[in-house]
């Protein structure tokens, strides 16, 4: 009867929702006798949901597409875009994606062979029919396709420039408009299962009772521009160079925002795909049941298959960079790699090189093991490796060198290599140091507690103050009525900071304040005549540092929150719900003074606190001859702050000289060369190294080097041992367990720039 299914209007109900699922009245009625009334419930709200389920899957999947887009590719950074050309030399910067516009609309979504336009709140779309199935079977590779079609972009005031690498050297410089039309990006996801729980037989160790679920993962992704414009502002004076550059730009710039978006969505999917199969996680059965996909068919879930954001896909990328300085291109290069190409082994320090990548936003590791293929547009093969060697040595500018950057595989085996012919020794050094320091530190861990014992009656002398209302900690010390030190401060071993722990034997630590009552209990209980007295002293486990920048010396502007390395350590704690901890690793060594003023390998110094040296002296007449180079270093380490001038031979300017290695009395001529000058505190702070040029006068830099920092300097000084230790707050604000390393340091980054000083604990 009607009651057993829930009374009359339940009845009606199920009538109402059979009818809307194309069952008539009289079809039910007729076989009521035989009805599996649980079969009829399920069946009825299946169809009573599907048309809605519809709706929701393609207008939350559109959602959920439209603010990744709107999120990520108006805000994605684009690096300078710079190559060369028929002898044309050009860079285009200031590039934003900030124009970018797509519409909801033109957004297609197919989900288990549901395709439709993503609808609007109210479920309609009156250009659109309504989403249909699509007919035959559904593959598990295809489940989730996302179309974005009339995507369009403006990248107004881009800034462009050219130079000409043959007579007459004409360059020129200016700004741009360009807008890009007709674009369409296509994702699509597959459907995996991955292991969510699992037994473990204790006996064979074989996982049984597996619980697996559906999950999404980016299976591929493609974009392509239809139409580009690039519109060079104002007029020009030479208006078939402008045309030219035009032409020039108009694909490659085109093939280079393509490759920019392809790639940013790659790296920034896994913000999509955690969306995607939160919002879908209520639908699964839906989907499945519509794709007539069955979970135990799924295939598994490998670690390749890209369901979060991973590092740049580094294998077959091609980047251009274009050297413009007249000083040695800085690339330090494997001549004799099994492939018969030149690989880069590094880009170092303070070199031109690692200057022009950080200018492109490149990260000077990314060249590691890459694979130089062209110069000025010219490719070369295994068989002309010393016609690139001879072009890359040639010392005309400006240069464009196309690079191949290496696979993780290749960069290993090229590490591997150099390791072998330059690291002999290191190693065992390196082990040494290790032993040592592990032996230290457990030395330091069999005596947490230093123990003293105090003979003399009366005043210990020491002050103590609340640490983190758990502990006693040492404030400082007093002294008699003639400044003389008690016996606290008599006996050596103890510090301020450290953290009182016993008394007599018995333990004074405790949360909520419960050890400072218990330490001032005892001292009440002891007074100062009964002695012997034990004391147990432990180092405490906040340290507070305050860093402060040092405003009234600009030559010390350099380091800041980048010379701390943090690692994150997951929490073992069953509590802790797999959350991360900042933890201080190492120091990282700061930019010098030298590398931070913009000087180069190759660079001449040319006076020291307005005293010329080198090349220097050939600019004043009658100065007499230069100071030998170990008098010009004995100079800069007695002179504090420096003043020193470099000189740099300009980038036209004619010379026979490839290197400052082959310098010659007429290598650089000091009066059209190009100088400047850096400051810094003292010789510590440079960072650069010096060698004599081979006409035995010059002083040109051969090397640059880190230096200790601020942060460094001043936390080696507190005498505190900040390494290992976990970073609990910045500026008092307690640091959140969900946030990564580089989060932490971008943050105090901007402390840093903006308040000139940052608090850590």
């Amino acid at each position: 009867s009607s009651k057993s299914m829930g009374g009359e209007a339940g009845g009606a109900g199920i009538m109402d929702a059979v009818a809307k699922a194309g069952i008539t009245k009289d079809t039910v009625m007729k076989g009521v006798e035989g009805l599996d009334v649980n079969k009829l419930l399920d069946d009825t709200g299946k169809a009573m949901t599907d048309e809605v389920a519809r709706r929701e899957l393609i207008s939350g999947a559109g959602d959920t597409a439209l603010d990744f887009l709107l999120k990520i590719l108006p805000s994605m950074p684009v690096p300078p875009f710079d190559g060369v050309r028929d002898g044309l030399v050009y860079h285009l910067s200031n590039l934003s994606m900030a124009g970018f516009k797509v519409r909801k609309e033109d957004i297609y979504i197919e989900i288990a062979g549901i395709r439709a336009a993503a609808q609007n709140k109210d479920g309609t779309n009156s250009s659109i029919p309504q989403s249909q199935p699509r007919q035959g079977a559904v593959k598990a590779s295809e489940l989730l396709i996302i179309d974005i079609k009339n995507i369009s972009a403006t990248l107004d005031d881009a800034v462009w420039s050219f130079e000409q690498t043959y007579m007459p050297y004409l360059k020129g410089s200016g700004k741009a408009n360009t807008r890009l039309w007709d674009g369409a990006i296509r994702l699509k996801f597959e459907l995996r299962r991955r292991m969510v729980d699992a037994e473990e037989d204790p006996v064979t160790g074989i996982l049984s009772k597996a619980t697996w679920e559906p999950v999404l993962c980016l299976n591929d992704r493609t974009c392509s521009i239809g139409g580009v414009e690039l519109t060079i502002q104002g007029g020009s004076r030479i208006t078939w160079v402008a045309n030219k550059l035009v032409s020039v730009l108009k694909n490659p710039l085109r093939d280079y925002v393509v490759s920019v978006i392809i790639n940013t969505l790659k790296n920034n999917s896994g913000w999509l795909i955690d969306m995607l199969n939160k919002n879908l996680s209520n639908y699964w059965d839906f989907v499945m049941r519509t794709a007539k996909l069955d979970l135990d068919q799924l295939p598994k879930l490998a670690r390749h298959h890209v369901t979060k954001a991973e590092p740049l896909d580094a294998d077959s990328l091609m980047v251009e960079l274009v050297w413009r300085e007249r000083v040695p291109l800085g690339l330090n290069i494997l001549t004799n790699d099994d492939s018969g190409y030149l690989k880069v082994i590094d880009l170092p320090r303070g070199t031109q090189a690692r200057k022009v990548a950080q200018s492109k936003q490149l990260d000077p590791e990314l060249f590691k093991g890459s694979t130089i293929v062209s110069v000025n547009g010219r490719r070369y093969g295994p068989e002309s490796q010393v016609e690139l060697f001879g072009a890359l040595k040639d010392p005309a500018r400006p240069k464009a060198i196309l690079f191949r950057l290496a696979s993780q595989e290749d960069l290993e085996k090229m590490e591997s290599m150099v390791g072998k012919a330059g690291g002999r020794g290191t190693s065992s050094a390196k082990q040494r140091d290790q032993e040592r320091a592990a032996a230290k530190n457990e030395s330091e861990g069999a005596n947490l507690v230093t123990a003293v014992d105090i003979l003399e009656r009366g005043d210990i002398g020491l002050k103590f103050t609340n640490h983190d209302n758990f502990a006693l900690s040492v404030s400082d010390f007093l002294r008699d009525s003639s400044e003389q030190p008690l016996p606290a401060e008599k006996t050596g071993k103890i510090a301020l900071g450290d953290l009182l722990s016993h008394i007599n034997g018995t333990l004074v630590l405790g949360p909520k304040g419960t050890g400072k009552q218990k330490a001032l209990a005892l001292f009440e209980e002891v007074g100062p005549n009964q002695r012997p007295l034990s004391l147990g002293f432990v180092k405490p486990y906040l340290y507070n540092i305050v860093l402060e920048k040092n405003t009234e010396h600009e030559e010390e502007s350099f380091g800041g929150p980048t010379e701390l390395v943090f690692k994150e350590v997951k929490s073992a704690a069953a509590s802790s719900n797999n959350e991360n901890r900042i933890v201080l690793k190492d120091f990282a060594l700061a930019e010098g003074a030298a590398e931070t003023g913009g000087v180069f390998v190759g660079d001449n110094l040319a006076f020291v606190n307005g005293i010329p040296v080198g090349a220097g002296c050939r600019l004043l007449a009658g100065c007499g001859p230069s100071p030998k180079l170990h008098e010009v270093i004995k100079m800069l380490k007695q002179y504090t702050p420096l003043a020193l001038t470099f000189a740099r031979a300009q980038a036209k300017q004619t010379s026979t000289v490839k290197t400052y290695l082959t310098s010659s009395p007429l290598s650089l001529d000091i009066e059209s060369a190009y100088t400047f000058s850096i400051p810094a505190a003292d010789y510590s702070h440079l960072g650069c190294k010096f060698v004599t040029g081979m006409n035995g006068v010059d002083v040109v830099v051969k090397d640059m080097s880190g230096v200790d920092g601020p942060f460094q300097r001043q936390m080696n000084a507190s005498k505190q041992p900040f390494i290992g230790c976990k970073l609990e707050s910045v500026d008092g604000e307690v640091v959140p367990s969900y946030v990564n390393s580089q989060l932490i340091v971008n943050a105090m980054k901007r402390r840093w720039a903006s308040n000139d000083r940052v608090e850590l604990t």
